[in-house]
């Protein structure tokens, strides 16, 4: 009965004690067992915003973004040769806005983690995206010349003047395009949860 009485008291005392608890992070997404919370949602932004990125104000697309970097992440760390210099992260930071005092150790690895994907995106789809001169063309005429029109950029500069810039474009596009692709077929095999 005396122990009866005690585990009662026990059962009461956690009952109140988780009552009066308070919420010190949450859970936003797992991703085949990676744990992110808002707290990691938090820093991603701040860290984000110190890179002086354009803000992601849409706490459901901080995380998309999150879980994606994730996914290339565990992709890089099988594929050999993938490494970043201090001296890279370094000559990156020099692009940085300058804030106040130097970059904080989560800075840094924002910014190695940048340069590593960039590193593996290269290797695994840019080999495979050479703009041929009919593309660079055909962007020019429907996408730069209208855009020039249209911000008033008189004279127009010829195809010539512009190539180099329009080549890095369509092939960034072909990148782009390249990568969501995978991820998105990369996020059907994997195990991806996110909560409200």
């Amino acid at each position: 009965m005396f122990l009866k009485s005690i585990f009662g008291a026990l059962c009461l005392f956690i009952l109140a004690a988780s009552a009066r608890g308070e919420v010190i992070d949450r859970i936003v997404a797992v991703v085949d067992g990676h744990i992110i919370t808002s707290s990691d949602v938090r820093q991603e932004r701040e860290t984000l915003a110190r890179l002086g990125d354009k803000p992601i104000v849409d706490d459901k697309a901080l995380v998309r973004q999150m879980i994606d970097n994730y996914l290339i992440e565990t992709q890089i760390a099988d594929t050999p040769g993938i490494d970043v210099s201090e001296a890279e992260v370094d000559a990156e930071l020099q692009n940085v806005p300058a804030g106040a005092g130097p970059p904080s150790k989560a800075v840094r690895e924002a910014v190695r983690q940048r340069i590593r994907m960039r590193k593996y995106l290269e290797v695994r789809f840019g080999q495979y995206i050479r703009p041929s001169d009919e593309d660079i063309r055909k962007y020019y005429n429907d996408v730069f010349m209208p855009a020039a029109k249209e911000k008033g950029l008189n004279p127009v500069p010829p195809l010539e003047q512009v190539a180099d810039l329009i080549r890095t474009n369509v092939r960034q596009e072909g990148l782009n395009h390249e990568l969501n692709i995978w991820l998105e077929a990369f996020h059907r095999r994997s195990n991806i949860e996110v909560f409200e």
